[in-house]
């Protein structure tokens, strides 16, 4: 925003402040949002005081940290706005309410029919949970979003679903890939914090990813960038579902597993038996074992694949990828070394668990949803209808 006016400046200034309360996850006192934004107490003050007018933040006295003048922490409202998000995984959902700060409340779940009609029922679900304080709705799915609107989730049937006939007008709404905002979720509150270049990579039952840079995640052209999954990264003569040979999905994941042991795959069905896989292959089962050690020897070197092109500082795994690690570290980075061109082999990206856990979709939706509230055009329509 280009602020060309005195009453611009506040208003930027303002949605900063609230911007910076919301991505703390902690309390921030007055001093800490005056040195982080730049600005003088004064005016830290006098910005979070409108605010509080406005019912978005609420001071209260901060303990005492030595010697000088005392200063206030500063809190999301009671009455502030509240996002929801739902994680649509391709055979059960997810609703939960994400506070301004970051606190996540998981308001229903349940099972679908794999149709489209699942977005109805979201909506039916959301109208029941929600007040006056929900100001947007954020839906995380396993699948590319083209252009926003347009859903490609091959395995599901769903080719071309077009949203914007599913969606409603009650909220707004928007709608990304899974293993994106999970992505997003640990760059503002995980594992990927400040760093610069970092792939991140959500495996439930393939695998899909996407680049950060300064913990943006990379969009391409037509808001699809990041089916690494669908890249043939291991030289498999298998088909995918999607139309090509060779995915690297057919070899990280719960499919992956279930088809090692000689069981049925299928998306919709079997994440509980491929835990059991993986807690068998812990308890030293031979077979499990080897299904664990095949998912970890192509994750890594995808993993080394994708490191050589993009250069990544830190590559962090979410979901099925943090048993995996917890399991088959040492296969998992010896596997991505042998990918790696011979000079990278000194300095290997980090290969790290996230810290965010399973709601990193549902997190990632919610923060994708505040980005649509935070803004001046908001903050001002708030503030004239409380006043």
């Amino acid at each position: 925003m280009v602020s060309t006016t005195s009453a611009d400046l506040r208003v930027h200034n303002l949605v900063r402040l609230l911007r910076a309360v919301h991505d703390a996850g902690e309390p921030l006192t007055r001093a800490d949002a005056a040195r982080l934004l730049g600005i003088g107490r004064n005016t830290a003050g006098a910005l979070a005081a409108e605010l509080e007018a406005a019912a978005l933040l609420h001071e209260v006295p901060a303990g005492a940290t030595g010697r000088g003048r005392p200063t206030t922490s500063l809190l999301p409202h009671p009455a502030g706005p509240v996002a929801f998000a739902a994680d649509l995984r391709e055979d059960t959902w997810t609703l939960a309410r994400i506070d301004l700060g970051g606190r996540l409340t998981e308001l229903a779940s349940g099972e679908h029919d794999r149709t489209p009609a699942v977005f109805a029922e979201i909506r039916a679900v959301t109208r029941r949970h929600a007040d006056d304080r929900l100001a947007a709705l954020g839906i995380a799915v396993a699948g590319p979003v083209r252009h926003g609107r347009h859903l490609h989730i091959s395995h599901l049937g769903w080719d071309d679903v077009d949203l914007t006939e599913h969606l409603g007008d009650e909220w707004p709404t928007t709608v990304d890939n899974d293993a994106r905002l999970a992505g997003l979720a640990e760059a503002r509150r995980g594992a990927l914090r400040g760093v610069g270049t970092a792939l991140h990579f959500h495996i439930d039952f393939d695998i899909g990813g996407t680049l950060l840079l300064g913990g943006d995640p990379q969009r391409g052209a037509a808001n699809i960038a990041g089916e690494f999954g669908h890249m043939p990264l291991t030289g498999s003569g298998l088909w995918c579902r999607c139309g090509v040979q060779g995915c690297w999905s057919l070899h990280v994941g719960t499919n992956a597993l279930l088809r090692h042991v000689g069981q049925e795959a299928g998306y919709g069905r079997g994440r509980a038996a491929g835990l059991e896989i993986l807690a068998r292959a812990e308890a030293g089962d031979a077979r499990a074992g080897r299904a664990v050690d095949d998912n970890a020897v192509a994750l890594g070197h995808g993993l080394g694949a994708l490191a050589n092109a993009l250069d990544p500082e830190v590559i962090t795994l979410s979901g099925l990828g943090v048993e995996l690690i917890r399991l088959r570290r040492d296969l998992i980075e010896r596997s991505c070394a042998e990918k790696l061109m011979r000079f990278r082999r000194a300095e290997p990206p980090r290969i790290l668990a996230g810290t965010v856990g399973e709601t990193g979709p549902l997190r990632g939706a919610a923060e994708l949803a505040f980005d649509t509230v935070l803004t001046p055009a908001w903050l001002q329509a708030r503030s004239a209808a409380v006043h």
